[in-house]
This record gives C-alpha cells, structure tokens and sequence, in this order.
C-alpha cells in the first residue's frame, strides 16, 4: 500500500479544472436533453406536479433553476415567484440560492444589494418583498416565510458555506423541506445541499479535510447597515453526481421532463442524510482529487 502511494505522487498532476470540464460533458452527453423545451410549461401543469409528489401547503421548499430553460414558458420569473409563494401559503418558506459573481473577498457583500449570480430568477426572488438573505459570500441564500429567520441568520458564523450554520444544513432539519431542481439537469447535476457532506465530514474523514485547504476573509453590510466580518473555508474538487445519484430509488429522487424542462424533487433530509452516510462507505459524488478508499476511514484529524 505504501509503495502504490508513493507511485501514485510521482504520477503528473492533471488540472484540476480539465477534470471539472471532462465530467460537465460527460453528464450533458450521457443525462441531459438540448432544447427540447416545447414553451407549453405553464404553472398549471407545474401545479399538478407539486401536488403529486407531495409538496403542499406549509412545506419548505429550496429551487433550484435555469431561466435558460424556463424562458420558453408561460409564465414569467415575478409569476412562477408569486405562484410558489401562494401555494406554499402563510406556514410554508421559499428559498434560493443567492450567492454572489465576485467571491474574492475584496469587494465588501452587502446583503441587500449585492447581486445574485445563481440565475435570474433568484434575482428577482432577492429582491421580492421581506425576503431575508443569509450573510455569506461562498454561497448566501435567500429565504422568504415561516422559516427564513431560522435558515438565514446564523450564516456569518458559519467554518464552511454548508455546516450546521448554513440554510442548507437546515433544510434537512426541517419537517417536510423539498429540493427542487427547475431547467437544472437531472442526477442531481445542480443540488447544493449535497456539500452539507463535505462540511459535517471535513475535519474527521481525511479525504473531505483535502477539500478545504484556503481561507477567504471579507467584509460585509447587513440589512441593518450593521458593518462586519466573516472568514469561511473555501472548497476544491471536482464532482460527477451521477456517481452518487445511482443510489437513491425513484421514490426518493423524484425526476421527470414537463414539455421538455428537466425536473427534479427529493426531500431535504433524505437527500443530506443519505448522502452522508454513503460518504462515510466511500461512495462519493467527487472525482478529484481521486477518492481512495482509504482516505474515507472516519478519525479525528
């Protein structure tokens, strides 16, 4: 074993960005569909979905989108916003990714007028009404509803953009939280709660403590105008989610196409607990650096 090791840190270093790019490809060629989006998508036969799978009145529910996708639809970002904020009623919370393009730390994050980078429709969600936003320059969120103190406010506090602090940890603890991917692929292609493995495991299964290796520090304005400052761990490695996918039943990773728009549905808990627990059997959804078995033996480090 020691000699394989040693073989394998003389063998020449791919970048790591050539890795990223061969798995993008091979998950757009082997899972995803190309402008098959016939614009007959419309919130009615959306509706029809969520109430077939469950989502309903008082539920948490966490998008996920590409309005590259959506665009063809009948309906536009305020109204699919207006439309979800109705059927999820007064108990229930909507969220969305709201991370920023500039993630350097020189720029100062204000929470209410920084831009979101995750998609138009997260824009305009980020400046709908009372939303609230997390404090959090690697991966904010906003959040609307009954829950979305509880998910955005402890952010800034946070070693890792998706530990026990973050919205996205939360969300697995929350009765009846549903991810939902709109235009955004299948096989869990885009579903950040899955880094909540990566940030619960990082500082006891070596292979994730190889992940988190910078630290980025920044300022930031909150809603108050309230002046700050947040460090986080900043993650690397390179993902192929198919590889992870395989192994959540068709109950619990609910995928289908309406008029050509890739959907995706999986409760927040399952999708969180489930995956942690494949990751401490070395099943993982990373490809690089290269997932040896032996770097998945829990210890404290």
């Amino acid at each position: 074993m020691l000699k394989f090791k040693s073989f394998l840190k003389k063998l020449p270093k791919i970048p790591s960005y050539l890795i990223g790019l061969l798995s993008i490809k091979l998950h757009d060629f082997l899972w995803s569909t190309k402008n098959n989006a016939t614009g007959a998508f419309d919130l009615n036969k959306f509706e029809i979905f969520l109430k077939d799978i469950g989502v309903k009145d008082g539920s948490t529910l966490f998008v996920h989108s590409s309005w590259a996708e959506l665009k063809t639809s009948k309906f536009s970002c305020s109204e699919l916003i207006n439309f979800l904020v109705r059927y999820l009623g007064n108990k229930g919370t909507l969220a969305m990714p709201a991370y920023p393009m500039d993630q350097t730390g020189d720029k100062i994050f204000n929470v209410k007028k920084t831009p979101s980078a995750a998609g138009l429709l997260t824009e305009v969600f980020r400046r709908y009404p009372k939303v609230k936003r997390s404090i959090n320059l690697n991966h904010s969120v906003c959040a609307l509803g009954l829950n979305a103190d509880y998910l955005v406010g402890e952010h800034n506090l946070s070693e890792t953009a998706w530990d026990t602090y973050s919205p996205y940890s939360k969300l697995g603890k929350i009765e009846d939280t549903w991810i939902l991917g709109l235009g955004v692929g299948h096989r869990l292609k885009i579903a950040t709660p899955l880094h909540c493995v990566d940030s619960v495991l990082w500082k006891e299964v070596p292979y994730f403590n190889k992940l988190f290796k910078q630290k980025i520090c920044y300022k930031y304005i909150d809603e108050n105008q309230n002046k700050g400052s947040h460090c986080y761990w900043s993650r690397k490695g390179q993902i192929y989610t198919p590889k992870l996918a395989k192994y959540f039943s068709k109950d619990e990773l609910i995928e289908l196409e309406i008029e050509g728009v890739q959907i995706y549905a999986i409760k927040a808990a399952t999708l969180i607990n489930k995956a942690t627990s494949l990751a401490l059997s070395g099943k993982t959804m990373y490809i690089w650096p290269l997932p040896f078995p032996w770097l998945f033996t829990k210890k404290k480090l």
